[in-house]
């Protein structure tokens, strides 16, 4: 299920934004999780304390609070990697995009004609960036997690650990079906234990994987040979 957040202080706005992608997505059979923001931080606040990573979110600029670009930027710096759409009064902004990765943007002027077409290439966009993502499923919060991200998962029993360049995250699930998941992505069983991302691998012994940060992990006798061939392979 997609999830969407709007954000604009102007309530019809936020109505007219809602309505169209209510229609865009009953016709094209899809189902979302549509949130209504009309100040930028409690969009902010809501991205902060529920952890939350919409896949859109179409933002306005010019608001009175917290204005769209300045929000963009919290939003990235606490690492939040939605596509962002922003809602413009006036061409002038569109620039100021650049600096927080916009995707796109739509003069309010416009947007009866160019929702449509927008909505679609972020859909378009999404199903690209999805081959490129590991999705984590809790209780409480979905998390999307760049590929070229992550190092290494641990299995622990029945909990596996994601191993990030900056932090490490708990979730339950078996390896194996992680292992499945990913194996045309340049990931690697090295031990029972232990699925490596082929292309942080720095170099490869018989009985051991030493990672671009340091680390060593462990390599199976049994699995010594798939090992270095995907690590040569991930490094063509």
């Amino acid at each position: 299920m997609l999830t969407i957040a709007i954000c604009d202080d102007e309530k019809k706005i936020c109505d007219y934004i809602e309505n169209r992608t209510t229609e865009f997505l009953a016709k094209n059979d899809l189902e979302a999780e549509v949130s209504v923001f009309y100040d930028g931080s409690e969009l902010l606040k809501k991205c902060e304390s529920n952890n939350q990573n919409f896949d859109i979110i179409f933002l306005d600029i010019k608001m009175k609070t917290l204005n769209g670009v300045e929000c963009a930027k919290l939003l990235r710096d606490i690492g939040v990697n939605s596509l962002i759409v922003f809602i413009t009064s006036s061409a002038e902004y569109v620039f100021s995009g650049y600096e927080v990765k916009a995707f796109r943007y739509i003069l309010k002027t416009d947007l009866v004609n160019a929702f449509s077409r927008v909505f679609g290439e972020c859909l378009t966009e999404l199903k690209k960036l999805n081959t490129s993502f590991f999705t984590v499923k809790t209780s409480s919060s979905v998390k999307n997690i760049p590929l070229s991200d992550i190092l290494y998962f641990e299995s622990n029993k029945r909990l596996l650990n994601i191993h990030t360049k900056n932090e490490v995250i708990s979730f339950y699930e078996k390896l194996d079906n992680v292992e499945n998941e990913l194996k045309e992505k340049d990931f690697i069983r090295t031990h029972q234990s232990y699925l490596v991302n082929a292309q942080k691998i720095k170099s490869v012994s018989k009985d051991s994987a030493l990672l671009v940060n340091g680390f060593s992990l462990p390599v199976s006798k049994s699995k010594a040979s798939k090992v270095k061939d995907a690590y040569l392979w991930s490094k063509r």
